[in-house]
C-alpha cells in the first residue's frame, strides 16, 4: 500500500508541475503583449484643413526686340518765295492785247468728196436659177425668192461663202439659192468707186418660181 501510494503521489507531482510551467508560460506571453499594447507610441494627427490654392501671378516676360533709341533730327525746309498778284488798280488802265500763236492756228476744213458708188451684182454669164430649182421643190410646187449676201473681189469673184439672209421657208430653195451663189463666183459685176472696181459685199435675191 505505501508502495502504490508513493507511486501514484510522483505521478500526480509531475503532472502538477507540468501544467504549472504552461500556465506560466501563457501568462508571460499576455504580459508581453499587454506592456508591448500599452507602449505603443500615439502620433498627433493635425485635422484636415480645406484652403485654397495660392493664385499664380504671371510672370513678366522679357523683350524679344530693345527699343530702339531714338535720336532727335531736325529737318530744314527752305522757305518758298512765292509772288502773289496783286489786285490791279482800279484808277489804273487796263489794255489786252490778244498775240495770235502760229501752232494753234487752225487750219480750214476742206468739203469732204463725194464718191460715186455703184453697187455690183450677178453679171455675165451668171447662171440661170432654173438650173438649181430641186427636183423635189418642183414636184411639191414650192416657190420662194432667197436673199443671199455675198463678198466678192475687183473681178467678181466669191471671197467667202455665200449666207442667207431671208430664206423662202423652205430648205431645199434655201440650198438651191446658196448653190447658184457659189456657182456663179467670177460672173458678178464688182462694186466700183468713181469707175473703178473695189472689193465689196452687197446683197441680191433669187426668185425660184414654176412657169406654167
Amino acid at each position: 500500500m505505501s508502495t502504490y501510494a508513493q507511486h501514484d503521489l510522483g505521478y500526480f507531482s509531475r503532472r502538477s508541475s507540468t501544467l504549472f510551467l504552461v500556465v506560466s508560460l501563457h501568462a508571460a506571453l499576455l504580459y508581453a503583449l499587454l506592456t508591448a499594447i500599452t507602449h505603443v507610441p500615439v502620433v498627433n494627427r493635425t485635422p484636415i484643413q480645406n484652403l485654397p490654392l495660392p493664385i499664380p501671378q504671371p510672370r513678366a516676360l522679357p523683350p524679344a526686340f530693345p527699343k530702339p533709341q531714338l535720336k532727335s533730327v531736325t529737318i530744314e525746309v527752305n522757305r518758298p518765295e512765292i509772288e502773289v498778284p496783286r489786285d490791279p488798280d482800279p484808277g489804273s488802265d487796263v489794255t489786252t492785247k490778244v498775240v495770235d500763236d502760229p501752232s494753234r492756228q487752225v487750219s480750214p476744213v476742206s468739203p469732204s468728196r463725194m464718191v460715186k458708188q455703184v453697187q455690183g451684182g450677178p453679171g455675165a454669164g451668171f447662171p440661170n436659177p432654173d438650173d438649181f430649182y430641186p427636183d423635189i421643190a418642183r414636184r411639191m410646187e414650192e416657190q420662194g425668192t432667197a436673199t443671199v449676201r455675198v463678198c466678192v473681189d475687183a473681178k467678181g469673184r466669191l471671197t467667202s461663202d455665200p449666207a442667207t439672209l431671208q430664206g423662202t421657208g423652205s430648205p431645199r430653195l434655201d440650198e438651191g439659192a446658196l448653190k447658184l451663189a457659189r456657182a456663179g463666183s467670177g460672173h458678178y459685176r464688182a462694186t466700183t468707186e468713181d469707175g473703178q472696181p473695189v472689193n465689196s459685199c452687197y446683197a441680191f435675191r433669187i426668185r425660184f418660181q414654176l412657169k406654167n
